[in-house]
């Protein structure tokens, strides 16, 4: 069947339904004076009114559903959704701020207590901040400077000249410049420190094995320095340039000194002591009220000469060598 068929096939039924359905109708359009009915037309211009809205809320309704388009009505609705969600993420952070905050003050209030129990403490043990950490300080400097620590302590010493005391002791091994920067740097930190002993020893392997000894001075009635008591004479053991002065302990005999320490094998200086005081003394300077002119020192002693004469051995250690 042609569509020419189908088209005379669907007016005629539409003509048989109509005829039945309503017959004047029926007649009109059989004339040809249908449109010429004001009922007709009017039925017509609603039908069309009825189809383009049905079309015009379809389009809107597949539009809003595809989100292509949103109405007013909508976005309102959308941002009144977004206000309140926003609105609830800020109440949650404000309430999360405060319990930081909360917390942080309690953390700030138990540092506090600890720093006041940290300075109760102090009060109560002198020079505590150096004295504390000063043996892991004392590793940790040797390590950075690649020694093997053979020994490292301190010990309770008898009080000197008013002052708490405390023993150092310590063997290093290393190189020649590796344990001499190493003494260098302690004699610069630990001022408030005595050397008693100081020797170097060099091993079958080539290395240096530093041994010292020092008493440190801490000040029980200045607490919160931290500092301990600055030792008054030299610094450098070893200075960069020397002049010779005036000589060493020129009212006291020389049996009243003890040799106390020295420094590298065939070094210039050496570490003397009469009574409570360690002065150091270098080769070609004079030694006591007999103007022993100094010359070196070993494990035997401190060697010199008396107005130029033979030389001998001036002092004898106060302890036994390492």
């Amino acid at each position: 069947m042609s569509l020419q068929q189908l088209a005379e096939e669907f007016w005629r039924w539409t003509r048989t339904v109509l005829w039945h359905l309503f017959p004047q109708t029926a007649v009109k359009w059989r004339n040809g004076v249908l449109w010429q009915s004001a009922g007709f037309r009017w039925g017509v211009l609603l039908g069309w009114v009825f189809l383009s809205a049905a079309f015009w809320s379809l389009q809107q309704l597949t539009l809003h559903q595809t989100g292509l388009w949103v109405g007013q009505v909508g976005l309102r609705q959308n941002l009144t959704h977004e206000i309140e969600t926003i609105k609830s993420q800020a109440l949650q952070l404000q309430a999360e701020g405060a319990t930081e905050t909360l917390w942080l003050a309690q953390k700030q209030a138990s540092l506090n207590d600890r720093l006041a129990e940290s300075d109760a403490q102090v009060a109560q043990w002198p020079n505590s901040a150096l004295r504390m950490p000063l043996l892991s300080q004392l590793q940790t400097r040797a390590t950075q400077s690649g020694l093997q620590v053979i020994e490292l302590k301190v010990a309770p010493a008898p009080d000197a000249h008013g002052f708490e005391s405390s023993r150092l002791s310590f063997q290093m091994k290393g190189s020649e410049r590796a344990t001499y920067a190493y003494w260098q740097a302690l004699n610069q930190l630990l001022r408030n420190g005595v050397w008693l002993n100081l020797s170097w020893l060099l091993q079958a392997d080539g290395q240096y094995l530093m041994t010292a000894q020092l008493n440190l001075w801490w000040d029980a009635q200045d607490a919160m320095t931290d500092t301990g008591v600055e030792v008054r004479w030299q610094n450098a053991l070893v200075p960069k340039s020397y002049e010779p002065g005036p000589h060493v302990f020129p009212e006291q005999s020389h049996t009243h000194m003890r040799l106390v320490g020295t420094g590298l094998s065939g070094a210039t200086w050496a570490l003397v002591k009469s009574g409570q005081q360690v002065l150091p003394i270098y080769t070609g300077q004079y030694l006591g009220i007999e103007r022993a002119k100094v010359q070196f020192a070993n494990a035997q002693g401190l060697w010199g000469a008396v107005d130029d004469g033979p030389l001998q051995k001036l002092l004898v250690w106060e302890a036994a060598t390492p």
